[in-house]
């Protein structure tokens, strides 16, 4: 039986404590760095000072004294999403409830969508007392619906006027054939167990969930993404003008070279990830619309896909689920997930990325990188 694990909670990490309580201080932290590189150029003698040189520390912003900048170096400040809006699609259960409560437990008001009104409805009775800036909202809403998506996007536009971040995160397994040792089998029944275990069906509907919804749903919420523009964060108030984030949950699945026994799994994330640097190169800089869109490529996680959909909200005991084929020796935690969402929603230097967290099982096993 699965054990229930406590709601996860993404809050930012305390200071580091000198022996006395005060903070200790870090000779490696970017406020010292800036300062000692400034010591040291005012030191410099030789005549090539003369040229008209730009030192990398006179590139950050005038206003910023070596404080402030501390300050504005605090997780709490590098990823405040108070005022954010968010949606998850999927975000009922397992990673996409993770990836809802890591930017509502951080301040935005994040909307979860699935075909499943009851599992919303309990994730929000459930967490969001425990939220103290943010909230869940729940939305009824398929994503290989046009007419779905539709709604919920009216649904957002009456409600917030905008959405600075998109997770297209819902997804499917889809057929698999398994074999004891495929390598033993004649190539006339390789060819007889696939062809009878797998359809033309399955592979179209998991390729209109697992890919073509990440097309559909980021078309769909564009001008509510661009009107994010004019309502920034203050996350982003040190990082330039605010960009709104697409980040589409895909998988290693989509980079190894393997099958693991689902062809059309693998090949519809492969399909996602080459989908996402599409989508960052048209809508970064062939358009007016400046959206930065990355993907994050999770390897072994307790989720509701891992456990065959039987663990309550979607989460399994990592240790019911193996993690043998990994370099780390363990499947990745739920807090290791919500640090990549924190980042590739706030961070405003990173677009058209696939970002594995897997625990170096790319590294391992035959893959396309």
């Amino acid at each position: 039986m699965p054990v229930r694990q406590q709601s996860p909670a993404f809050r930012s990490p305390p200071h580091q404590l000198g022996t006395h309580g005060t903070p200790r201080r870090n000779p490696y932290d970017i406020g010292s760095l800036v300062s000692r590189s400034n010591r040291d150029h005012d030191k410099i003698t030789d005549p090539i000072k003369s040229l008209p040189f730009r030192h990398p520390s006179s590139l950050l912003p005038l206003s910023l004294s070596s404080s402030s900048l501390k300050m504005s170096l605090e997780a709490g400040s590098l990823f405040d999403l108070r005022g954010a809006i968010a949606l998850v699609t999927g975000g009922g259960t397992g990673l996409g409830l993770t990836a809802a409560l890591a930017l509502a437990s951080n301040g935005a008001k994040v909307y979860i969508s699935g075909r499943r009104q009851q599992r919303l409805d309990e994730a929000v009775a459930e967490y969001n007392p425990t939220l103290q800036s943010g909230k869940l909202v729940a939305v009824q809403g398929d994503v290989s619906s046009k007419e779905d998506l539709g709604r919920i996007a009216s649904l957002i536009e009456k409600e917030e006027g905008k959405l600075h971040i998109l997770v297209n995160n819902a997804g499917i397994e889809g057929p698999m054939t398994k074999f004891p040792d495929p390598s033993s089998l004649s190539a006339a029944d390789l060819s007889s167990a696939h062809l009878a275990s797998e359809s033309f069906e399955e592979w179209d509907k998991l390729f209109r969930i697992n890919t073509s919804s990440i097309f559909f749903s980021t078309m769909t919420f564009l001008p509510l993404l661009s009107a994010s523009h004019s309502h920034p964060l203050s996350a982003s108030t040190q990082q330039g003008k605010w960009t709104a984030s697409v980040i589409n949950i895909t998988s290693i699945s989509g980079i190894v070279k393997t099958s693991q026994f689902h062809y059309a799994y693998n090949a519809s994330k492969a399909a996602a990830n080459h989908l996402t640097q599409m989508l960052a190169h048209e809508l970064r800089f062939n358009s007016n619309t400046a959206i930065r869109v990355n993907a994050l490529a999770p390897g072994l996680f307790s989720s509701e896909m891992t456990s065959g959909g039987k663990s309550d909200k979607g989460k399994t005991n990592p240790d019911d689920v193996t993690g043998h084929n990994n370099p780390a020796g363990r499947v990745g935690s739920e807090s290791e997930y919500a640090q990549l969402v924190l980042l590739l929603a706030a961070n405003q230097f990173i677009t058209g990325q696939i970002v594995a967290v897997d625990g170096g099982f790319i590294s391992a096993v035959p893959s396309s990188r």
